[in-house]
């Protein structure tokens, strides 16, 4: 929901993915395809992710480590708040429009 207010960036598809899936967790890879967005991509907002609490990493299996969204962040449940406003607010608009165009039954 979050594209719907600040468009179709890396950043903002990845964070979308995490607070559709916000109990699971996931590979750096699986992200990335999930997302939407290059690994190239992933990595260059990773950073950003990670420093600011937004994600945290959940279990390693072998080498591999596993990500997941840090549901105790005060900035994963701000962005949680506000792309459930946003879905709110559009959901709104689509009912208005539909019964703009609602064709009133004959009885």
């Amino acid at each position: 929901m979050l594209k719907i207010l600040f468009g179709e960036n890396a950043l903002t598809k990845i964070l979308d993915f995490f607070l559709e899936n916000r109990f699971w967790d996931y590979t750096k890879t699986d992200v990335a395809r999930e997302a939407g967005v290059s690994r190239v991509q992933l990595y260059r907002v990773w950073s950003i992710l990670e420093k600011l609490e937004i994600v945290k990493p959940s279990r390693k299996i072998g080498a591999t480590v596993l990500y997941k969204a840090n549901t105790e962040s005060p900035i994963f449940k701000k962005l949680s708040e506000l792309a459930l406003e946003i879905a709110s607010k559009a959901h709104e608009e689509i009912i208005e429009e539909e019964e703009k165009v609602a064709v009133p039954a004959e009885a």
